[in-house]
């Protein structure tokens, strides 16, 4: 069993105006590492171990929250966010899409978009090897909105199945604790 502590980066400009990112590798805005850091102060205890996207708006929000703990973010590439393909930087309002909640099925007719079963692959590799390295431990997971989306279904969810899959909304800086045992 392992304690997830599951976290959406911090706001990029961006998320602020609205436009999709995937794979665009975007920083954190600068107004929002203070509220990184804030939030950071509430993760008590610190974790046994932490992990993120290696894209700098997730790894940057993990070592804001961790600054201090002594606790190293480690980056790995199943965290990613899911290649949007051609949808990438463009906003809500050009795509036709009401909010992020709709991306999903945008995604999967979107040409050069990374399949959800990709997706899903890569964050069911990463949990099960969470469980083979850290039995009993507290983990801290640093990612982006979709690819958490994915995750939390691979957490109840052995194989991928799209016709059970609904997509989640996690808000930026979001925080979900969720144990994992296989």
């Amino acid at each position: 069993m392992v304690r997830l502590v599951i976290v959406r980066h911090s706001k990029t400009a961006w998320n602020i105006a609205g436009r999709v990112q995937g794979m665009s590798d975007i920083p954190l805005a600068p107004e929002s590492e203070e509220a990184t850091r804030a939030a950071g102060r509430k993760l008590c205890p610190p974790p046994d171990a932490a992990f993120c996207s290696p894209l700098k708006r997730a790894r940057r929000t993990a070592e804001l929250l961790l600054e201090g703990s002594g606790v190293v973010p480690v980056s790995d590439p199943r965290l990613e966010e899911r290649n949007f393909g051609e949808l990438e930087g463009k906003t809500y309002a050009e795509l036709g899409l009401p909010d992020h909640t709709e991306l999903f099925y945008a995604l999967d007719k979107a040409k050069g978009a990374e399949s959800g079963e990709s997706v899903f692959g890569r964050v069911r590799s990463f949990l099960e090897d969470m469980l083979a390295r850290f039995d009993g431990k507290r983990v801290l997971v640093v990612s982006h909105g979709v690819c958490i989306s994915y995750l939390l279904y691979a957490l109840t969810h052995a194989t991928w199945n799209p016709a059970e899959y609904d997509m989640a909304y996690i808000k930026n800086l979001d925080f979900i604790e969720r144990v994992f045992a296989g």
